[in-house]
């Protein structure tokens, strides 16, 4: 039976403390540091789901997943909802198995203690969890927060994903982009042979996870503030099975097993809350935005200018040089505009640099194309300092050692400057995935920087600080700072300016 409970029903019951972890009782309560009110319960005394309550999935999952997600693996038994997986001969839709997915429709709530008590099945993602899709019915704030996304045989994971909208560089917006902060926590038992309590409470300063009434997790809440559905799913967790050297045709039958679902907005704080884990930061990602530090007036001469179309059979341009890896020129690819001559390609790890005929010690304007990969760390730019090339571990590190300047890094969704004091700073939002423009201009005698976007460089984004104490720019440095993808980088062009 579900139920939106429209009267108060007060509690100030007792935190379930497990010192001992033994099965739960099924008369949970959320933290006795406060009173609440019961505003949703679903014990599934019901033949089937409550339909005017939940609605289920009824589709396959893309993506090469194995299963579809359709209604009738759905039962109730005894009180119990069982979300079943079942191999289907014939495959239905495509696909040679299913499982479940339900969420409820005419409840949502902001904020409160959400709490359900389930048994996992063995090799399936066991999710209990509360969402706010992206969409026009959902305005942002969207996030999601996996109250459990459990695995056997004890692991409990708990993650938040949310959304933050940036205007786009192009001024088209916004761009969406989502951020990620999981945990993994590991019960004293088998989750698949009984039942546990798994909840969350969840206001607008802190998340704090519970299992069998235990706080495992506090995260600062960045910016979850609107309604949520509450949502039960599995899938099977294949990459598990073939960790453990288990069989598919094994999975015919399995089941979560949920007792029932309850939900409590809080009515009052009664005292502090106790024995909760350390509070997690999770700020939403922010640049840093800065007024223009380098002056663009003055005598302007060329330092270099390098388009690589003369370049043949991967070899590099005359004066650059590899430091480490094996960067390389190629016809350029999608990512680049397919057909628009050559382009250096660098793989994780390889690292290119040119070294200027002579040293520059005033101002340096420096524009160049390039792509990295959309989400990922990538592209990583500097200019280096004096060193002896024919050294070969020099060559390697002269991208961080040395009298460097700015180490300028595009860092999943941004771009970031690093200091040794500061480290890791974002100042823009950073285009992936496709062709872009960029320009930067430097002023060496106060170890600063400019950011300019546009095809023409002539839009001011933000600045940053170097990260060593260069006194003269003896060149450039392109490097992968990543782990997959490629970069790619054109139109490489260096300009002095003077007095």
């Amino acid at each position: 039976m579900s139920r939106c409970a429209l009267g108060f029903r007060w509690t100030t019951l007792g935190l379930m403390l497990v010192a001992v972890w033994v099965l739960p009782t099924a008369s949970a309560a959320p933290p006795d540091h406060a009173s609440w009110q019961l505003t949703f319960e679903d014990e599934f005394n019901g033949e089937a789901i409550d339909g005017d309550v939940w609605s289920s999935q009824a589709s396959i999952r893309g993506g090469g997943r194995l299963e579809g997600r359709w209604p009738e693996n759905n039962v109730i038994e005894d009180g119990i909802l069982h979300q079943i997986t079942r191999h289907e001969t014939p495959p239905r839709g495509g696909k040679d198995w299913s499982t479940a997915h339900i969420w409820t429709t005419s409840f949502r709530q902001q904020y409160g203690y959400f709490e359900c008590r389930m048994r996992y099945g063995r090799y399936l993602n066991n999710a209990f969890w509360l969402f706010r899709p992206p969409s026009r019915a959902n305005p942002a704030p969207n996030f999601e927060i996996d109250i459990n996304e459990g695995h056997t045989p004890r692991e409990v994971a708990m993650c938040l994903h949310f959304f933050v909208e940036y205007a786009r560089e192009t001024g088209s917006g916004p761009d969406r982009v989502m951020y990620s902060r999981g945990k993994r926590w590991h019960a004293p038992v088998d989750l698949d042979r009984d039942y546990h309590l798994y909840a969350v409470e969840w206001d607008a300063e802190e998340i704090v996870w519970y299992t069998d009434g235990k706080p495992v997790r506090r995260l600062q809440n960045p910016n979850c503030h609107a309604p949520v559905d509450i949502r039960l799913s599995t899938v099977i967790q294949q990459r598990a099975l073939e960790r453990d050297a288990g069989d598919l045709n094994t999975m015919d039958g399995v089941r979560m097993s949920v007792d029932w679902v309850r939900v409590y907005r809080k009515v009052r704080d009664l005292r502090e809350p106790t024995g909760l884990p350390e509070l997690e930061a999770c700020p939403v990602p922010r640049p840093e935005l800065r007024s223009s530090q380098v002056s663009l007036t003055g005598q302007r001469a060329a330092v270099h200018e390098q388009g690589f179309e003369n370049c043949t059979g991967g070899a590099l341009p005359i004066g650059w040089e590899i430091g480490d890896g094996r960067p390389k020129t190629i016809a350029a690819p999608q990512a680049m505009g397919a057909g628009q001559g050559r382009v250096l390609a660098l793989q994780p790890g390889d690292y290119a640099f040119l070294l200027f005929e002579q040293p520059v010690t005033d101002r340096l304007d420096v524009r160049f194309d390039y792509s990295s990969p959309k989400g990922k760390e990538g592209l990583l730019f500097v200019t280096v300092g004096q060193f002896d090339k024919t050294n070969p571990e020099l060559r390697k590190s002269s991208y961080y050692t040395g009298d460097i300047g700015p180490y300028i890094h595009w860092r999943n969704h941004f771009i970031h400057y690093y200091t040794e004091v500061a480290k890791w700073q974002p100042f823009a939002r950073g285009t992936a995935g496709e062709r872009a423009s960029t320009r930067f201009t430097l002023d060496i005698g106060k170890r600063v920087f400019d950011y300019y976007s546009g095809n023409d460089g002539g839009v001011f984004r933000s600045g940053g600080l170097f990260r060593g104490t260069q006194k003269a720019a003896h060149g450039i440095g392109f490097r992968h700072r990543g782990k997959s993808g490629v970069v790619y980088v054109d139109n490489v062009r260096i300009e002095r300016i003077g007095e």
